[in-house]
């Protein structure tokens, strides 16, 4: 057995530890998310959408961007259970973002929480589903909320 195959397999088998642990997934280990979650029917994610002045409402893809927020999901759980002050520190974050990431001028951002079914489907995609207007920020803070 050649000399270097006893610490690479021991360096192997830490890294996949370790992409399981902190949900890290470096091409080409996984965490292996996709078979570890249970997946129910009902589904519920997040939807930000800017408010420019003259009050047309536009996506605003905030997880997607190359220069974006990344983990939106994990993002707005801690937003939820956030103080008031991180809570406004976000708010005005993704209003003075919008400019530089989808190249608009926002006066609020709109945060909606959306569920669907999985089992309600139109040809191989799951309907659109519907969204609840849950929190509303601008460039001070946190507006309104629950």
């Amino acid at each position: 057995m050649p000399r270097f195959a006893r610490p690479f397999v021991t360096l192997l088998i830490a890294a996949m530890i370790a992409t399981a642990v902190f949900a890290w997934e470096p091409w080409p280990l996984t965490s292996f998310r996709l078979f570890s979650h249970v997946r129910t029917d009902e589904q519920t994610g997040w939807v930000a959408r800017t408010v420019e002045g003259d009050g047309f409402e536009g996506a605003y893809p905030i997880g997607a961007q190359e220069l974006g927020f990344r983990g939106f999901g994990f993002v707005m759980a801690e937003f939820v259970d956030a103080s008031d002050e991180r809570q406004d520190e976000l708010c005005r974050t993704w209003v003075r973002a919008a400019p530089e990431l989808i190249g608009v001028e926002a006066t609020q951002v709109r945060l909606y929480q959306r569920h669907w079914e999985l089992s309600e489907r139109e040809d191989d995609r799951a309907l659109p589903g519907d969204e609840d207007l849950v929190y509303v920020c601008d460039g001070e803070g946190l507006v309104s909320g629950d």
